[in-house]
């Protein structure tokens, strides 16, 4: 049964997973807008220069889209820890339940499944983001210089290069992930696991641009206007794209039981399977060592803490410190988990540097080892790129 299962899961992956994307790569939305190659207004024979206005990458339409390369592919996912953990008893013969509630859901604690013991999890994910730092997506700015070297001294903006340009873009970023989560009981003290994201992502992208002449441009004034120009002050452009997300594996030891705490040592490894260029995964491989610290008190309240360090084999600016709090609060029937997710770049660039989520969710145990799930997350902070709301819905089985 349990082979039947497994190999009925992997076709579903492979079915799923081959991929769609339209005709244009999603990396490649936002900097195409205008033509890719800034915006070229009406030739005013008077001022004798060609007026072109290009986008500063160091803080624009380019920025924004490496935030989105960056974070857009780092999809939630939920926790190896199965809802049922057990150990063999000797005295008894037979496996017997380790834990009193159904477990967190994006959060590890220190139990692990037990030898031979099988855990599989579904879940969907659902969101859009809203807001890049303090801004909003619907209304988010950038402006469009003027070229330096018409008049006067080279690199040097006067008189109407001091004209700007102010695109507004109302950005349409929806998500959709579809994740499977397998987890084995090596031993009683080891699991192994691995979560397999198969993503869909849509954009849509509405620009519209104006001119803000500058009070300094005293000769030419109403020199740059868009009317009789080759461009139109508005663009569009939308595209999708589904596919194999960022595998994840991972591993769980237990190392002590304690009257006051349970520990574990775990590893999790993302693989760059997902085509960064369509935003389906990030392009890097990271590893993250960390810690699990959990007990059960009056056989129902399980706080636990998950504190680790990830390093970015590919990009050694976005290493962070990455954290889970917690707790989880019920029993075998119901069980509702509460928890703060937290990633602090240690050597960012000050923005997205340090993502703080709120995550509130809850377990119900159906019918024998059949587990159905619920699951919400809200950004507590403003940094970086993120959505308003992160909902997941899931079912788990345990074998």
């Amino acid at each position: 049964m349990k082979t039947k299962i497994v190999v009925l899961t992997v076709i579903l992956i492979m079915l799923i997973s081959w991929g769609e994307s339209f005709a244009r790569n999603l990396s490649d939305l936002i900097p195409g807008l205008y033509g890719g190659d800034g915006i070229t207004l009406f030739t005013n024979p008077l001022a004798n220069h060609s007026p072109h206005f290009t986008v500063d990458s160091a803080a624009g339409i380019n920025r924004l889209n490496e935030q989105i390369a960056a974070e857009i592919g780092v999809f939630p996912f939920s926790s190896s820890v199965g809802g049922f953990t057990f150990a063999f008893d000797k005295d008894l013969g037979t496996f017997v339940h380790t834990t009193e509630t159904l477990g967190p859901l994006f959060a590890e604690r220190a139990p692990t499944l037990g030898a031979g013991k099988f855990d599989l999890n579904f879940s969907f994910t659902f969101f859009k983001f809203d807001k890049f730092g303090e801004e909003s997506l619907n209304n988010f700015s950038v402006v469009a210089r003027h070229n330096s070297d018409v008049i006067g001294f080279p690199d040097v903006r006067e008189q109407f290069e001091l004209d700007t340009i102010r695109i507004n873009l109302d950005l349409d970023i929806r998500v959709q992930v579809l994740s499977l989560a397998a987890t084995y009981g090596i031993t009683d003290r080891l699991d192994l696991g691995i979560l397999i994201p198969i993503a869909r992502v849509d954009m849509d992208i509405k620009s519209h641009a104006q001119v803000v002449e500058s009070p300094e441009n005293t000769l030419f004034p109403g020199v740059h206007t868009f009317v009789g120009g080759p461009e139109s002050p508005d663009d569009a452009a939308s595209a999708s794209a589904s596919g194999l997300g960022d595998i994840l594996l991972r591993a769980k030891y237990q190392m002590s039981k304690g009257d006051l705490v349970d520990i574990s040592g775990s590893v999790l490894v993302k693989l760059e399977t997902g085509d960064e260029k369509d935003f389906l995964g990030t392009g890097d491989t990271t590893i993250r060592p960390f810690l699990v610290f959990s007990r059960t008190f009056f056989d129902m309240l399980t706080p636990h803490l998950n504190i680790g360090y990830e390093f970015n084999l590919d990009r050694h600016d976005k290493n962070s410190v990455e954290y889970v709090a917690g707790f989880d609060i019920g029993n075998e029937r119901l069980t509702v988990a509460a928890d703060i997710l937290g990633s602090h770049e240690t050597s960012g660039d000050n923005i997205g540097d340090n993502i703080v989520t709120g995550s509130l969710g809850a377990k119900w145990n159906l019918f024998k080892k059949f587990i159905l799930s619920v699951n919400i997350q809200v950004p507590l902070n403003e940094s970086g790129l993120r959505s308003n709301l992160i909902s997941t819905a899931g079912a788990e089985y345990s074998f």
